[in-house]
């Protein structure tokens, strides 16, 4: 439905046209009268007015200053002028300021809703063109609000290996999700590893926390240079730094604004962080750089709050010798043993020490490859929860060190990464080992203070990394998990004992009464006072 507006100073020649026509047949829900342009404009202010039905010639302001008016204020309406044959020049200029037709005086009642109906027909069109732009514009904006979301997803599927490589798929997503890379692009992640919280944190809090440590180290870390802070599938918080085709050039100021971070995070975040920075890596290879980064993650049990560089470390692993034959990464090749690829690992010894055989490598090149190989077995077995010599005898980690020429050593090395490869293969699953094992030491200390450090040490693994882990496993934080087991021990005393309620605090290890009587509640609804009265009362 539409409104109309007629505008004459001739009150015969309006009341003729606003009520002498029949507009019953068209879809004109109000008709609005005006006898000069005053009038009009006022009308047009107080009103919708869709439609415009002017003559040109009036005294005072004239139609042709109403249209200027229109266009100026209200350029959704559309305007039809009334001439006459004397001025037709008027009609002309009409036309060029954006008039939609006009029509000579006399007017035909007939051809003027001819007109009518077109113009009719032209607004319904605007509306709809309006109504497009409006939605097209409604969710231009809200990608653009979802877009760090979208592009956070894009990386969590790429790292999880559901996002196809080939260059022409991969350009069309990066430049949809307006990521500044291309497919040759190289990416430099950065692990942020939250080690402990120092203030009590429910499951809720804690993600809030985590969210805030991420939108911090976009902040500190990134700075002005591109990149994305993110959480993938496996809850592993990453820094991503986009690359151009010459790499970052000032690594140490990536070094130096990590340990800032880390300073950050202690001093405005109540937790220990460290940052394990990796090095650039095509986006197709971003996730084995992420891995070898977890890697040193797990291995990382006696330096907290660090920052640990993946380049030293490797650096430090691929030291030549006088030959200048480079000693293989032993990182690499423990998390290939670690995530059950003995075999392969079998193939890249043999390639290696075949080519140190065609080489010929010193005698200081061997013992630093047999060195090397011995501390990867041992902290392969170390972080599994198991002793080396489960594996292999006394005799076969000597038989190694015996070992005088490439040929020896490949045959030995081989065989020792079969038989551990095996014995990894038929133990139990190795996180449902180290969680029992978690679970029941802090069933034995529940009466204690106990931390996530204290409970990582027990197990032999890094806090950060085996907080990931009782969660994946059992689907509920350290801290909810202990906060849970020494409620429901407090249960028991309250009911089973009359011991007063402060010295149960204190014996399901909370030293703060206040605290323990505030969580009891938030907990069971009740206050440990009530909690006894009904309990007991029941027995």
């Amino acid at each position: 439905m539409v409104s109309m507006l007629v505008v004459d100073d001739e009150i015969y020649a309006l009341k003729g046209i606003a009520q002498g026509i029949d507009w019953s047949d068209l879809p004109i829900q109000s008709i609005w009268e005006a006898e000069d342009v005053t009038q009009s404009i006022r009308v047009l202010q107080e009103q919708p007015v869709d439609l415009v039905i002017s003559d040109i010639e009036m005294p005072g302001m004239n139609g042709l200053e109403l249209l200027r008016w229109i266009r100026d204020n209200k350029p959704q309406t559309l305007t039809i002028f009334l001439t006459g044959h004397a001025r037709f020049d008027y009609a002309q200029e009409a036309m060029h300021n954006g008039c939609f037709d006009y029509i000579l005086k006399p007017v035909d009642h007939d051809d003027l809703k001819a007109i009518v109906k077109r113009a009719i027909t032209e607004i319904g069109m605007r509306r709809e063109r309006q109504q497009i732009e409006q939605l097209v514009d409604a969710n231009r904006r809200q990608w653009t609000s979802q877009l760090p979301i979208l592009v956070e997803r894009f990386w969590q599927e790429l790292l999880a290996g559901r996002v196809r490589l080939s260059p022409e798929r991969l350009h069309r997503q990066l430049e949809s999700y307006q990521i500044p890379l291309t497919a040759s692009s190289k990416v430099l992640p950065v692990l942020l590893s939250i080690e402990q919280w120092d203030i009590e944190l429910d499951a809720r809090d804690e993600s809030i926390m985590e969210y805030a440590l991420r939108k911090s180290a976009a902040e500190i870390i990134l700075g002005n240079w591109p990149g994305t802070v993110l959480q993938d599938r496996n809850e592993l918080n990453i820094t991503l730094l986009y690359l151009d085709d010459s790499e970052i050039a000032d690594r140490d100021l990536l070094l130096q604004r990590c340990a800032e971070y880390v300073r950050a995070c202690q001093n405005y975040f109540h937790c220990r962080v460290s940052c394990y920075v990796g090095e650039a890596a095509a986006i197709g290879g971003l996730a084995g750089a992420l891995e070898r980064l977890q890697h040193l993650e797990r291995a990382n049990v006696s330096a907290p709050q660090s920052v640990q560089d993946a380049t030293t470390q490797a650096g430090n692993e691929a030291v030549g010798t006088d030959t200048g034959i480079p000693i293989p990464s032993f990182t690499d090749w423990g998390a290939l043993l670690d995530n059950g690829g003995h075999e392969q690992l079998v193939i890249q010894l043999e390639e290696t020490l075949k080519r140190w055989q065609v080489e010929q490598a010193s005698r200081e090149a061997l013992e630093l490859f047999h060195y090397g190989f011995l501390n990867m077995l041992y902290r392969s077995a170390y972080l599994k929860g198991f002793s080396i010599y489960d594996v292999y005898t006394v005799h076969e980690l000597k038989d190694i060190q015996a070992a005088r020429n490439s040929q020896q050593l490949m045959i030995c090395s081989g065989r020792m990464v079969t038989k551990m490869g095996q014995a990894l293969a038929e133990r139990p699953r190795d996180a449902s080992a180290v969680i029992a094992k978690v679970k029941g030491f802090i069933q034995e200390h529940v009466h204690t203070e106990l931390t996530r450090d204290d409970i990582a040490a027990h197990v032999y693994r890094n806090p950060a990394y085996l907080s990931r882990l009782f969660r994946k496993e059992t689907g509920v934080s350290l801290s909810d998990y202990m906060t849970e087991l020494r409620i429901e021990r407090a249960k028991h005393f309250l009911v089973e004992t009359n011991d007063k309620v402060s010295n149960i605090a204190e014996e399901v290890g909370y030293v703060h009464f206040s605290y323990f009587a505030k969580l009891f509640k938030k907990m069971t609804g009740l206050s440990p006072q009530d909690y006894r009265k009904k309990h007991q009362n029941l027995r």
